[in-house]
């Protein structure tokens, strides 16, 4: 690199992992690979982003030996880490030991309840293993409910494994951050500034004051974060939005607005999201429904939302079969009325929608007008911090794309305030997003090879970048969603086979050469927006 900010002089295997960003565990152990792979010796840019990558995956897993471990091989290419981090490692190590029955086996494939059972019952068997600690860590994370890692931290903590204590505490400062609770957080996380000097621990005691309404000591804190880290994409992107204040842009947008939803059976769900949309902040736009060959009371349920909002404002679409998700999304933007609209914008039929949903849109399309689509961050329906998905960019590996097309950096980490800003993004989620109905329009339909339902947004999302184009996704637009995706779906369900089925479907819709192509791309779109953010903070 020319100098510490210069991303563009990394090598292009290096500088787009590091694009995507610096979190998830899998992604930060192979991008830490690659950095190491291009150093020549301790203390050059190479390993510094490594050693930083791999800092960051242990503090996203503390209590993983494997995170631990791998550090620990890697330390002779690494510069010195704080020497008071070195029994902290040895430590989690001392105290890893992998358990797997095939009892343990059998009650992990199964409910939720039956997995917590085994992880309780286990701690109480060993309560000295990180190996159960870091299961009861992974199972909060993936469920969106830190009630029972908080309820079991409280003994540990009046005497912990010795050399362990700091680590413990970092945990509780963690529950407590993503439970609401900042400045109960940040006085844990400043004490852990002397004695488990993790990279994460600095980001998110500044994380923590901006939670807790101390903008001047969380922007100082994350600006010092970023100067230190400056290849950490993420940290510079919610400077800037800390600079312009992004967290409270909301803007009308310009144009006539058509909301569209379809919906299935799920006359309960539906009944939620209408409500939501009932009571947010429409202004001009008209909503229609589609009944998809419903056969339980969905009709009845829209009919009340649009005796609620009026009949100027909202109609029912009816089809006597179910035609699928890519047919009902074309139907609606064959409308008449849509057609002759500005914007079009998709929500799900088991979602809440904030008041202020449409106006959040109208800030990414305000400062990205010329994107093809604008989506948002999904959040889990009664856990808010655990992110379904938000923004989608391929997986940066050509030879990692057979296991996963797009990578799933947003899954591997509970939300800590590492996502809230906009930028471009190859695909954003079919949960709510919006579109401009001419550049819709010409893009062409949802495929109907992806019914009866996934992956045909993100389609139509990946052909939008192949012709150029990209999407962009408002982190500051949060919406829960009710269904299990992602580390929660249920693996041998029909919905997830039928997912799997369209996956494939999508991988043979493309050449490899072609995914390379559109990951280029978005490599040009990624870098150009980063390093203008970076120049407008002065770095």
């Amino acid at each position: 690199m020319a100098h510490s900010t210069d991303l563009a002089g990394l090598p292009g295997d290096l500088l787009r992992p590091l694009l995507l960003g610096c979190t998830g565990k899998a992604h930060l152990h192979a991008t830490a690979a690659t950095a190491l792979a291009h150093s020549r010796e301790p203390g050059d840019v190479f390993s510094r982003i490594a050693a930083d990558l791999l800092l960051a995956a242990w503090g996203e897993n503390p209590f993983d030996g494997q995170c631990a471990a791998l550090l620990a091989e890697s330390l002779g290419r690494l510069p010195a880490l704080p020497r008071v981090l070195i029994p902290a490692l040895r430590s989690v190590m001392a105290h890893w030991q992998a358990e797997v029955t095939p009892e343990i086996r059998l009650a992990m494939a199964g409910r939720p309840a039956d997995q917590l059972a085994c992880i309780t019952g286990q701690l109480r068997h060993a309560p000295r293993n990180l190996f159960w600690w870091h299961h009861l860590y992974e199972f909060c994370r993936i469920r969106g409910d830190w009630s029972p890692l908080s309820t079991a931290l409280t003994p540990i903590l009046l005497a912990p494994p010795e050399g362990l204590g700091p680590l413990f505490a970092y945990a509780q400062a963690n529950v407590l951050l993503v439970s609401g609770d900042g400045l109960a957080a940040a006085g844990i996380y400043r004490d852990l500034e002397a004695t488990l000097p993790l990279p994460l621990v600095r980001e998110r005691l500044a994380t923590a004051w901006l939670r807790s309404s101390r903008l001047d000591m969380g922007t100082g804190l994350l600006r010092e974060c970023a100067l230190a880290r400056p290849w950490h994409v993420g940290l510079w992107l919610r400077l800037y939005e800390l600079a312009v204040d992004g967290a409270h842009d909301r803007r009308p947008l310009p144009g006539r607005v058509m909301v569209l939803g379809y919906s299935w059976n799920k006359a309960v769900d539906l009944a939620v999201t209408l409500d939501s949309l009932a009571r947010s902040e429409l202004g001009e736009a008209q909503v229609r429904i589609l009944d998809n060959g419903s056969t339980d009371t969905t009709a009845e349920v829209v009919r009340r939302f649009i005796d609620r909002v009026g009949s100027d404002r909202a109609a029912l679409v009816r089809l006597p079969v179910n035609v699928g998700a890519p047919a009902a999304r074309n139907w609606l933007m064959h409308l008449p009325e849509v057609v002759e609209s500005d914007f079009a914008a998709y929500i799900d039929d088991d979602i809440a929608l904030p008041p202020d949903w449409l106006l959040r849109l109208g800030c990414a399309v305000g400062r990205y007008p010329e994107a093809g689509v604008w989506g948002c961050k999904v959040v889990e329906f009664d856990g808010p911090a655990r992110v379904q998905c938000g923004e989608h960019n391929l997986t940066p590996d050509p030879a990692g794309r057979e296991r996963a097309l797009m990578a799933p950096l947003m899954l591997q980490e509970a939300d800590f305030g590492q996502a809230d800003y906009i930028r471009p993004c190859a695909s954003v989620t079919g949960c709510v997003h919006l579109f401009r109905t001419a550049r819709l329009l010409k893009t062409g339909p949802f495929d109907l090879r992806f019914s009866p339902t996934q992956y045909d947004d993100l389609e139509r999302d990946l052909r939008m970048v192949l012709g150029g184009g990209h999407a962009v996704y408002q982190g500051f637009l949060a919406i829960p969603h009710r269904r299990v995706s992602g580390a929660q779906s249920d693996v041998g369900g029909v919905q997830s086979a039928g997912a799997t089925a369209n996956m494939h479907k999508l991988m043979g819709k493309y050449a490899p050469e072609e995914f390379e192509r559109m990951a280029g791309l978005m490599d040009r779109v990624l870098l150009a927006d980063v390093t203008g953010k970076m120049r407008a903070l002065g770095a």
